[in-house]
């Protein structure tokens, strides 16, 4: 598998930065009047996928009809490669609305997540099978259809959409453990070159990426089908949803990369917690610095969230008490460690005052000589004539300091060591 950044696999801003923004927002009238019109013509796109049946040409060629009126458009290459005998469909995931492009050119039914009315789940082409249940109530039920229905089951093996640009999520095994052949089918997507816009973002919501279909002029969904690939005699589950993998990130021109959905919901409630941060920890730093409040006893005080950045500099207060708080804030704006910014206050990279219970002592960062000694000092004892000798007691007092104060900050958060 290629190492893949997880970040280069998703798009944070639907829309493009500088010069490309401009097209975007003089075409903004025409697409917000064109999704108005398509949200009424949507509505009787529904009603007759509910109403004809759903293996008719009529309905196929009615319903490519209206997409293309909607602006999805939907093209197939290497039709010659469809073969009916493959019961699972897999394909790549980069938009909402990839099942429904694939279901206009392939009819089939893809496991439904959504707990839906049945009438609701036939029109987006949803079949319940126990998806929440488990994983072995799915993959019994799935075998199940494939023996008793005539369409054919879709799955998006990544289980979350990417932006396809750079690799493929890791497949889950379900769609593999049926006992079929799996025909695999290439899916990209293309819109016009002037009109930069995601189809989908991290941590965006459905609805806003059907929206934004209908706001673009089109939506080409282009459908590329590969052979249908079979599972050797004695090769393992896990063997063969990697080998699926890579033939079609291989044709897709893409990596195969060991990054799950998973990690997808992590790294996306990471950048979430970064942008609050971002957004909340100047305003709060500087609340704290100039306080506006009516006083510790005043009933309209208010008092301010915890962020990330607070609570990381109590953990260094706690270890350096002697160091102000606004120092350990404005140093952890930078390194966004705890520990580096320990080290950073030890070594004496950052200045700062000494703060005690008493009073304020101007010192630099490092221990004054006549600092009265603690139980745990690693003050020099004698003050050496040669230089030498100074310049090496005071590297060593630093050593001593930095292990010192790393060993208090561990045990006190049960980290080992």
């Amino acid at each position: 598998m290629v190492q893949v950044n997880i970040q280069d696999l998703f798009d944070n801003s639907r829309f493009p930065r500088g010069i490309s923004l401009l097209p975007v927002l003089l075409y903004f009238p025409v697409g917000l009047v064109l999704a108005v019109l398509r949200i009424f013509i949507g509505l009787h796109v529904f009603l007759l996928s509910c109403i004809l049946p759903k293996a008719s040409l009529i309905r196929s060629v009615v319903l490519r009809i209206m997409c293309s009126i909607l602006g999805i458009c939907v093209t197939q290459k290497n039709q010659e490669n469809r073969d009916l005998a493959a019961r699972v469909i897999v394909t790549n995931f980069i938009s909402t609305l990839d099942h429904l492009a694939v279901d206009l050119a392939i009819p089939c039914m893809m496991p439904s997540v959504w707990d839906l009315p049945i009438a609701l789940n036939w029109m987006l082409g949803y079949t319940p099978m126990g998806v929440k249940e488990g994983r072995d109530v799915l993959i019994q039920n799935a075998k199940r259809h494939c023996q008793d229905s005539s369409f054919p089951i879709l799955a998006h093996p990544e289980g979350a959409s990417t932006n396809g640009k750079v690799g493929l999520l890791k497949f889950s095994v379900w769609p593999f453990s049926l006992d079929q052949p799996v025909q695999p089918v290439l899916v990209r997507l293309f819109r016009p070159r002037f009109l930069h816009v995601a189809p989908s973002v991290l941590g965006g919501r459905w609805w806003l990426d059907v929206l934004w279909f209908l706001f673009m002029p089109y939506t080409h969904f282009q459908l590329r089908i590969l052979p249908k690939v079979m599972q050797y005699d004695k090769e393992s589950t896990e063997d063969f949803t990697k080998r699926v993998q890579q033939l079609m990130a291989h044709e897709l021109g893409i990596a195969a990369t060991n990054h799950t959905s998973a990690d997808k919901v992590e790294y996306a409630k990471r950048t979430l917690v970064r942008q609050q941060a971002h957004v909340s920890s100047p305003q709060t730093s500087r609340k704290e610095l100039y306080p506006t409040s009516h006083g510790p006893a005043s009933p309209t005080a208010t008092p301010q969230p915890e962020t990330r950045l607070n609570t990381m500099a109590r953990q260094v207060k706690e270890v350096l008490p002697h160091v102000p708080l606004d120092v350990i804030r404005v140093n952890l704006g930078t390194t966004k460690d705890v520990d580096l910014t320990i080290t950073n206050l030890l070594e004496g990279r950052v200045k700062f005052t000494l703060e005690t219970p008493g009073s304020r002592l101007p010192a630099a960062s490092s221990v004054s000589p006549q600092a009265s000694p603690s139980p745990n000092s690693t003050a020099a004892k004698t003050f050496s004539k040669s230089p030498k000798d100074r310049t090496l007691s005071l590297q060593e007092r630093k050593k001593a300091l930095i292990e010192n104060a790393r060993t208090k900050y561990k045990e006190k958060h049960g980290l080992s060591t």
